[in-house]
């Protein structure tokens, strides 16, 4: 028994990450790299003996030092990736600054820095998110101040993992080359909290070198818990534009990516006409503004490297904004754009990106681009086992034996009248997958998961046979795809009350991999 199935050419299979370039390291304090500027040399010996003092007190006391993820190589990663980084010396915060604050003015957009890590994929998203207190609320659960006389070198941060927040301990020692952070950091030399929730997430995946090369939709979900969609921006309408605008006036977190990955160079650098090549960036705006005889659709972007421009239609200068009024340009605030910030017309952003995630807290039922509230929400938790329940995809004759959802829709009049008699239902898998963890041999890094939904003509008394599979069509999502080599994999549908059949599975059968089902609607649903 086998299957003839094959996953070869699949749009959403993901290329395999790359090893990365590659540290020696000892644990001493390090000195201050950064003095604030003082407006005499008065104020700057005030802030030095502040300081001192300061210090003294933190130098008296016992500070945490986390043994589960202590200052030695091992958190850094392997021989090879610590090779070439130079003599790595671990410090505290009031070590490296005289002034050391977690958050200083506000978690704003472009103080986010990447350092020597190849986590373009988690910056991007943290940057995002620190555009929302109310999210960052939940990460960062309390502020904690680095020069009250109670804070003891501790440092607490959460992250979503698999239907629930946990909680990631961590002591505030962070590597450092030559006095400087040697991984992601603030703009703001005294501000530590980029670096300290970096940390943490590294300490979750067991080590630095675990975050290079990984996925936005990862980020996404691990950061906020919510649901993140894939699309293909080649594939959207032209009305389209409105949904994305919606979607992100509503709060949605959008993102987006250029290039083969597989081509990128530590930095995603030689990007063609301003995107680069290989490399995420962030929504900022979504506009329609009066253009001549015609509305102009435009989508601002933003490198949170700084470092890239968009030199085509609706570049900075361009000649388009010549032909907008004025009072449209100072709206948009155009004249005051960051570095690394630039408009383009959606026709160019469906062109020049080749993949869109938009990610709510709760779905989207109706494709409006606004977060419905999902009155009803299900979890649950299952095992694929080798030889016993790992039947491998619908085209594979053991299909059968992969675990069963009996589903419920239930009648809901005010629900099905919004959706056109229909009842709306988004459907997510997640394989339990943490990267980082070393695996057996035979155990691949991500497997290619998935799942069908069968109409039932009745309530089944017991696990469908092959029969039924060969008689009845699954249905069909509306992203038409359900089966992906992601950690996590979506089909949204609109469906009569009734009973449905749910079946996830592995691509390949014999698999073996915990998974996570989480059920959404607006309806009531019963499993």
């Amino acid at each position: 028994m086998g299957c003839s199935a094959s996953v070869s050419g699949s749009s959403k299979l993901w290329p395999s990450r790359k090893k990365c370039p590659p540290a020696v390291i000892e644990v001493s304090p390090a000195q201050p790299n950064h003095l604030p500027t003082p407006r005499n040399w008065t104020s700057l010996t005030q802030n030095i003996q502040h300081a001192y003092r300061k210090r003294k007190q933190l130098e008296g006391k016992k500070l945490f030092l986390d043994s589960e993820f202590p200052p030695r190589d091992a958190s850094i990663g392997s021989k090879q990736f610590r090779h070439g980084h130079g003599k790595i010396v671990w410090a505290r915060p009031h070590d490296l600054s005289l002034h050391p604050v977690l958050i200083a003015d506000g978690t704003e957009k472009n103080e986010l820095k990447q350092g020597e890590l190849n986590n373009c994929w988690f910056i991007t998203t943290l940057a995002l998110i620190a555009e929302k207190p109310q999210l960052m609320s939940k990460i960062i659960p309390e502020e904690a101040s680095f020069g009250s006389l109670d804070y003891n070198g501790a440092f607490r941060c959460r992250f979503w993992q698999f239907g629930k927040w946990v909680e990631v301990r961590i002591d505030d020692m962070l590597p450092t080359v030559d006095g400087k952070l040697l991984f992601s950091r603030s703009s703001n030399p005294n501000e530590f909290w980029v670096s300290l929730v970096e940390k943490a997430y590294a300490k979750l995946y067991k080590s630095y070198e675990a975050l290079e090369y990984g996925f936005e939709a990862d980020a996404y979900t691990d950061l906020t818990g919510g649901v993140a969609e894939w699309y293909i921006p080649s594939y959207l309408k032209e009305n389209d534009f409105y949904f994305i605008r919606t979607a992100y006036q509503c709060g949605a977190i959008i993102g987006c990516f250029s290039g083969n990955r597989r081509r990128a160079n530590k930095h995603g650098r030689n990007g063609i006409n301003g995107p680069t090549s290989s490399h995420s960036y962030v929504v900022t705006a979504v506009e329609e503004i009066p253009y001549i005889d015609r509305a102009a659709k435009l989508i601002r972007v933003r490198n949170p490297w700084g470092n890239t421009q968009w030199d085509g239609e609706w570049c900075d200068g361009g000649d388009e904004w010549k032909r907008v009024p004025e009072v449209v340009k100072k709206e948009l605030d155009v004249t005051a754009q960051d570095e690394g910030e630039f408009w383009m017309s959606y026709s160019d952003f469906r062109k020049e990106y080749s993949c869109m995630i938009i990610c709510n807290v709760s779905p989207d039922f109706d494709h409006d681009g606004i977060s419905d509230k999902a009155e009803y929400q299900v979890q649950l938790r299952g095992r694929w086992e080798k030889g016993f329940n790992s039947g491998g995809c619908i085209e594979c004759n053991t299909f059968h034996f992969n675990p069963q959802y009996h589903i419920v829709i239930h009648t809901d009049a005010n629900v099905q009248r919004r959706y056109s008699g229909r009842l709306p239902l988004v459907i997510c898998l997640l394989q339990v997958y943490r990267r980082g963890i070393p695996k057996p041999k035979e155990e691949d890094d991500l497997y290619v998961i998935g799942f069908e939904l069968f109409q039932l003509p009745g309530i089944p008394i017991s696990p469908l046979s092959p029969d039924f599979f060969q008689s009845v069509d699954p249905l069909m999502p509306e992203n038409e795809e359900t089966y992906a080599k992601y950690r996590e994999t979506s089909g949204r549908f609109f469906l009569r009350p009734g009973d449905y059949l749910l079946v996830p599975s592995t691509h390949e059968p014999d698999k073996t991999r915990d998974y996570l089902l989480r059920l959404f609607s607006v309806g009531k649903i019963d499993c």
